[in-house]
C-alpha cells in the first residue's frame, strides 16, 4: 500500500524544489527585462563606472563602444562584469591613462590616501624624503649612528607608501599591505599625534568604530611601550606588526566591504550583503571582486 505513494512523494518534492529554484532565480517568477532601460540610463551607468574606477569620465568613443556592448548583451550581469573587469585589467595603451589597469590602481591608491592621509600627494612624500635624506647626510658627517638609522628608517617608511601602488598593481602585495603602509608612516603619525590618537584613529579608519577598552589597552601598550599583545587572532609588539595584525583581520575585510558600499552606492551594506561577500574576500583578498559584484548590481546601475 505504501509503495505506490513513493513516486508521488518524490514528484511533489521535485516540484517544490523546482519552484523554489525558479523563485530564487527570478523574483516573482518573472525574469527581468532590460529592453525598456533608456539609453540615457545606460550612458549614465557607463559614466559612473569610469569615474568610480578610473577617476575620469569616459571619452565619447568609449561611451559609444561600451553602450553597444551592453545593448548587445541585453544589459546582463555578465556583460556588465566584462566591462568592469576590462577597466581594472586591460593593459592596452590609452592616451592620458597609460592603460586602464594603471589608471585603476592609481585610483585605488589615491582613494586610500584620501581615506587615511587626508589626500597627501606623492609630492608631499618626496618633499619629506628630501628633508630626511639631508638629515641622513648630516648624521653621517657627524658620525651620528643613531641619527643615520633614524633617517634611513624614516625614508623607508615614506618610500613604502609610494611603492605600494605599483607593487599592488603587480600583485606583489594585497590591498591590506597597502593600507598597513598608509598607517605606518610619518604623515599618518603627524595627523594622529601621540599613541592614544593613533590607536583610536587606526580602528576608526579601518573598522568604522573605536576600540573597546580591552582592545585599546593592548593596542596602546604595543604602540607606546612595545609591550607584546594579542589582537584579532594575531600577535604584535611593534607598530609595523600592529598595523599588519589589523589589516589581516576579518574585521578589516568587513570594513573594506562597508567602505566599498559607502563610496560606490552611498550606503552601508545590510547583513545579507556583507555575508554574501565576506567569505570569499577574506579567503582570497580579491578586493576587485568585491567591487565587481557591487558595480554590476541594478541598484548601482539605476536600472
Amino acid at each position: 500500500m505504501v509503495r505506490p505513494l513513493l513516486p508521488i512523494l518524490f514528484l511533489c518534492l521535485f516540484s517544490i524544489f523546482a519552484c523554489k529554484k525558479k523563485q530564487e532565480d527570478y523574483p516573482n517568477n518573472v525574469p527581468k527585462n532590460y529592453d525598456d532601460v533608456s539609453t540615457v540610463k545606460v550612458e549614465n551607468y557607463i559614466n559612473r563606472i569610469y569615474i568610480d574606477l578610473l577617476g575620469r569620465e569616459p571619452l565619447d568613443a568609449e561611451v559609444v563602444r561600451d553602450l553597444q556592448i551592453l545593448r548587445d548583451g541585453k544589459l546582463s550581469f555578465d556583460v556588465r562584469k566584462t566591462i568592469i573587469k576590462r577597466l581594472m585589467t586591460d593593459t592596452t595603451f590609452v592616451v592620458g591613462d597609460s592603460s586602464y589597469k594603471r589608471a585603476y590602481y592609481q585610483r585605488i591608491y589615491d582613494l586610500a590616501k584620501a581615506r587615511l592621509l587626508e589626500g597627501a600627494s606623492d609630492g608631499d612624500f618626496y618633499q619629506q624624503i628630501g628633508i630626511a635624506e639631508f638629515s641622513l647626510k648630516v648624521s653621517r658627517l657627524n658620525g651620528d649612528s643613531i641619527g643615520v638609522y633614524s633617517a634611513m628608517a624614516t625614508i623607508d617608511r615614506y618610500k613604502n607608501v609610494i611603492k605600494s601602488r605599483r607593487e599592488y598593481q603587480l600583485g606583489l602585495i594585497n590591498i591590506g599591505e597597502m593600507y598597513a603602509r598608509m598607517l605606518d608612516n610619518p604623515i599618518y603619525d603627524i595627523i594622529n599625534m601621540n599613541s592614544l590618537n593613533f590607536v583610536n584613529a587606526s580602528f576608526d579608519d579601518l573598522f568604522f568604530r573605536f576600540p573597546t577598552r580591552d582592545e585599546f589597552e593592548i593596542a596602546y601598550g604595543i604602540i607606546e611601550n612595545g609591550t607584546g599583545g594579542a589582537l584579532f587572532g594575531g600577535y604584535a609588539s611593534t607598530k609595523p606588526d600592529y598595523c599588519r595584525v589589523l589589516v589581516n583581520s576579518r574585521e578589516f575585510h568587513e570594513g573594506m566591504i562597508k567602505w566599498a558600499y559607502l563610496t560606490l552606492i552611498g550606503r552601508e551594506p545590510n547583513t545579507q550583503e556583507s555575508f554574501n561577500l565576506i567569505q570569499d574576500y577574506y579567503l582570497t583578498d580579491d578586493f576587485q571582486q568585491v567591487q565587481i559584484n557591487i558595480l554590476a548590481t541594478d541598484e548601482y546601475a539605476h536600472f
